[in-house]
């Protein structure tokens, strides 16, 4: 009977709260003063400005982040509307944002560094390779709209580390931390130094996080442990007090990290990234600004099965390197209210790997050991270059931007591996070159006093990452086949329209009702080739993948939020979201006897992995004056019945977790942070958690956690 209600009708019982928060939780606070409306905040994530900005964007500032305890920023992620995670272990959740993952969302560092994960199953997405006690903001831009940051597809994750800055006088400032997590029986330590005067400027960095296996509410155990080490330094330099340049470095290193979700674990991931920045401020009369960046990152990425029980008879170890490098140079320039952003960027990207195989057979008393070798990659390339523009124009009560961007893509592998049956070909003429065009428009209008509307209109596209083009028979998806790349696949388009409505109102808070709009054509899917063809590698596939594109899909959604106002000692804040995926026109491949014996047409099926509708409601109330802040918070996730028959989808369950904090700074030096996750210890799972390998149970999220951080700074 536990949460029974919420199961047979979570729609309703979403709806109605919410509802009820929105609509009759503000008329409590009418009386109250109210001191500053440029601030949104959602869910714990916070966007600032006059107004929402011309596209969906969450911003997450510092004293958001250094009063939460996150040991992996994809599962943090995971709080916000409309964003998920794909969990595959204890650590490294893939996220997905309205719908789209894996490459469909760009994520980087300080507006430009990019990091080109080593694993085919992205056990190591782009977030993972950076630890939060290391970040200062996190930007979630959602949409196809900012086309700065290089092609975007669907959304885009920006992680601001922290970087040094100058100092009026001679300033040195330190930091302490340590963390502790029941359940995994985890802790993680960070320490970190910084200072400098107005010439020269620093911040050192470096910490430890180990954690072991966690148990789900169910009493499950899960082999999850991880261990994590990483280092950053940086160094700063003025000119003079319009030009500033900025050398950077980071090291981070995961070691036997368990994925019971993934064929393989991570026996070792090395990540070096370097990064030289040059700031110019008020160069002439037009020209404001200059920003030149280049950056240079590599992956060393092992992984293997040595402790799995296939093992016993065949032992795999894939090693891949991989390496992204690149600049962007940018100008802002102003001629009374009109304002023009205007760049050119390049990205390289180098990927190989190697899968070894021995197999051990035991014969009348003899052992036979045979070793294989495979490429995963062979010197697989990609190289794109970018120019871009962006124009503003404020008015008195509506504002316009409008942005253009051009892509040269162009990729090629050293494969001498090629796939002819019947004059078809499935894998062959390795090099391709596209040009792509983005485009967006974006208008703010203030309808009243206190009433604003957003919408934006634009056009993403993506050129096939290395993995879908190049790719030899591995099983990288959702579903059990062996996936084979397509050297020429074409690039895919999203066209998307978004329209907000914004209420700020001094004394009622504020309250944000957005719907969104896609459709993704020459959308990437894996379609069977016949086994005549090829057959898979991987013991157990029913048969093997191709990555093709498809005419279109289509995804639409919404997202409504709402904050009390920030400025009283409680507050409430209460957030919905859902999106649904369609495919008008998808294949389902019968399975019998583990291989593909025929298909039929799905019409109007479900995308697969699309998150159910959510909602969650955080109290918090703020004792002496702000230095004591507590939280209690209740997330409620709907059952996904609307699941995908063409990837044999399976059905989810509802759910509802709680959970409870506290945080304490009785002084600028001091700081802690104790709280409760899964206060009831509730076994649950996410829709996107994948199957544990080898059985079709899905992998449980961790059960009750009490956990803790205490800091010192001076």
């Amino acid at each position: 009977m536990k949460n029974q209600l919420f199961k047979d009708y979570p729609w309703a019982v979403l709806i109605l709260i919410t509802c009820f928060l929105i609509i009759c939780f503000p008329s409590v606070l009418i009386a109250q003063e109210y001191i500053s409306s440029d601030t949104l905040q959602l869910n714990e994530v916070e966007v600032y400005g006059k107004t929402v900005s011309f596209y969906p964007i969450i911003v997450i500032p510092t004293r958001t982040l250094d009063h939460e305890i996150i040991r992996d920023i994809g599962d943090f992620l995971r709080q916000g509307p409309n964003v998920s995670g794909i969990r595959k272990g204890g650590v490294g959740i893939d996220p997905v944002i309205r719908g789209f993952k894996y490459n469909q969302v760009t994520a980087l560092l300080n507006g430009g560094v990019k990091i080109e994960g080593g694993c085919p199953n992205r056990m190591d997405p782009v977030v993972s390779h950076i630890e939060s006690e290391n970040i200062q903001k996190i930007e979630i831009i959602k949409g196809p709209y900012i086309l700065k940051y290089g092609p975007v597809l669907g959304a885009l994750i920006n992680l601001d580390t922290k970087l040094p800055h100058p100092y009026t006088k001679p300033e040195i400032h330190g930091k302490v931390l340590y963390g502790f997590e029941s359940n995994w029986n985890g802790q993680r330590e960070h320490i970190e130094l910084e200072g400098g005067n107005d010439k020269i400027f620093f911040i050192v960095s470096g910490g430890y996080k180990g954690y072991g296996s966690y148990t789900a509410g169910n009493d499950s155990l899960y082999n999850t442990s991880f261990r994590k080490l990483y280092g950053t330094a940086a160094i700063g330099v003025a000119i003079n007090e319009s030009h500033k340049v900025i050398l950077n470095y980071a090291y981070d290193q995961g070691k036997n990290i368990l994925y019971p979700a993934l064929p393989m674990d991570e026996r070792l991931d090395q990540t070096h990234v370097g990064s030289l920045n040059y700031t110019g401020r008020n160069i002439g009369k037009i020209w404001k600004s200059i920003e030149i960046q280049g950056y240079f990152s590599s992956v060393h990425h092992v992984m293997d099965n040595l402790n799995r029980s296939t093992a016993k008879t065949m032992q795999a170890v894939t090693t891949v390197n991989s390496q992204n490098s690149g600049g962007k140079i940018t100008s802002i320039l102003q001629d009374g209210v009109h304002e023009f952003l205007i760049g050119i960027d390049f990205e390289h990207v180098f990927k190989d790997g190697d899968k070894q195989m021995t197999m051990k057979m035991i014969m009348d008393g003899d052992t036979f050991i045979s070793v294989k070798h495979a490429n995963v990659w062979l010197n697989a390339l990609f190289n794109n270059i970018g120019a871009f523009a962006e124009y503003k124009i404020p008015f008195k009560r509506f504002d316009f931007t409008a942005a253009l961007r051009f892509n040269y893509n162009q990729a090629t592998s050293g494969d001498t591996f090629r796939l002819v049956n019947d004059g078809i070909v499935y894998f062959d003429d390795l090099n391709s070159n596209y040009f792509n065009v983005s485009f967006s428009l974006g208008m703010k209008k203030q309808l009243a006093k206190w009433l604003y509307i957003n919408a934006a209109l634009g056009k993403g596209s993506r050129s096939p990452s290395l993995l879908e083009r190049y790719i030899k028979l591995m099983p990288v998806q959702y579903d059990a086949y062996d996936y084979l790349g397509n050297p020429q696949l074409q690039p895919e388009n999203n066209y998307q329209a978004d329209v907000s409505f914004e209420l700020f109102h001094p004394n009622l808070g504020s309250l944000s009702v957005s719907g969104f709009f896609s459709m993704v054509t020459n959308y990437i899917i894996g379609k069977v080739v016949p086994p005549s063809v090829i057959k898979p590698s991987t013991q157990g596939a029913p048969g093997v993948k191709q990555f093709s594109n498809i005419n279109r899909v289509y995804l639409t959604g919404f997202e409504v939020s709402y904050q009390s106002p920030t400025a009283k000692k409680w507050g409430l804040m209460a957030n919905i979201a859902a999106t649904y995926g369609t495919d008008p026109e998808a294949v389902k491949y019968l399975v019998s006897g583990g291989q593909v014996i025929g298909q039929e047409t799905i019409k109007n099926d479900p995308l697969p992995e699309i998150p159910p509708l959510e909602g969650s409601v955080k109290f918090s109330y703020k004792f002496f004056r702000g230095k004591l802040i507590t939280n209690a918070s209740v997330r409620l996730v709907s059952g996904q019945n609307r699941v995908s028959q063409s990837y044999g989808e399976q059905k989810t369950p509802g759910f509802v977790t709680a959970a409870a904090s506290i945080s304490y700074a009785p002084c600028r030096f001091v700081s802690f942070v104790a709280g409760v996750e899964n206060i009831f210890d509730t076994p649950y799972y996410e829709h996107l958690n994948r199957r544990i390998v080898g059985s079709a149970e899905r992998l449980y999220e961790p059960g009750r956690v009490f956990c803790f951080t205490l800091s010192f700074k001076i």
